[in-house]
């Protein structure tokens, strides 16, 4: 049974393109969150019913979706979420680490403190995301923090830039779960890049940020073992 959220309203005004927008977040939320998995079949009459709406915003929702990578729509397979690609994944990587790292890199000034407290209170939801095991909270919580940092130096449609291709690598992190290693790690390195931004050490700041989004670690035999089926390629790499 599809994990969705209703999308239902009782406000006969409320726009269609509204309602496809939520649509879309909704659905490209729960699959790069892995509640709906790699592979699984979907069906636009069952998503509809899920959110409680008509099959229209649903049908443009897949159209988007497939345009992103992220379902497969075929005639004789039907419409199913794709595998992961490891490829996708090196290269969101990649594309990841060199933006973010020189949009703060280029910078000359320090973001308003009000900006920087909101980072700091990002990393606190982040925390008692962590200690309340959701997974879901913490990833959301986390992808508003680097927003709000590229924000912060006037680059925001650059993170929007990399809000298509980060889908595949975002799943393998959920595949990978809430490892208290790795979130640990991930809280310590936001709190290194606050603290340089604040302090106007942009070189530092930049430097943790490309080793932050590059450090992904993955134990890739017991991911094979686990996952495998998930995955375009029975080789992960990395």
């Amino acid at each position: 049974m599809l994990k969705l959220s209703s999308l239902a309203s009782s406000d006969t005004t409320q726009r269609r393109n509204t309602i496809s927008a939520k649509t879309l977040v909704e659905l490209r939320e729960a699959i790069v969150t892995t509640r709906i998995k790699p592979g699984e079949g979907l069906s636009e009459t069952d998503v509809a019913q899920a959110l409680g709406i008509s099959r229209t915003p649903v049908r443009e929702a897949f159209a988007r979706l497939f345009e992103e990578g992220l379902i497969e729509i075929s005639p004789q397979k039907g419409t199913r979420v794709s595998l992961i690609d490891m490829a996708r994944v090196n290269e969101a990587t990649f594309i990841r680490s060199t933006l973010e790292s020189a949009v703060i890199a280029r910078s000359r000034t320090i973001p308003p403190v009000t900006v920087l407290d909101e980072l700091d209170m990002l990393i606190r939801r982040q925390e008692r995301a962590r200690d309340d095991n959701d997974m879901v909270a913490l990833h959301r919580a986390d992808m508003e923090f680097h927003s709000t940092l590229m924000s912060a130096f006037g680059m925001a449609r650059a993170w929007t830039a990399c809000q298509h291709i980060v889908a595949d690598m975002i799943r393998v992190q959920f595949l990978v779960g809430l490892r208290p290693d790795h979130v640990e790690a991930i809280l310590k390195e936001h709190c290194g890049i606050v603290a340089s931004v604040r302090s106007g050490d942009f070189t530092t700041a930049a430097e943790l940020m490309t080793a932050h989004v590059g450090s992904i670690d993955l134990d890739q035999n017991d991911l094979r073992e686990e996952n495998g089926h998930y995955f375009q390629s029975p080789e992960i790499r990395l």
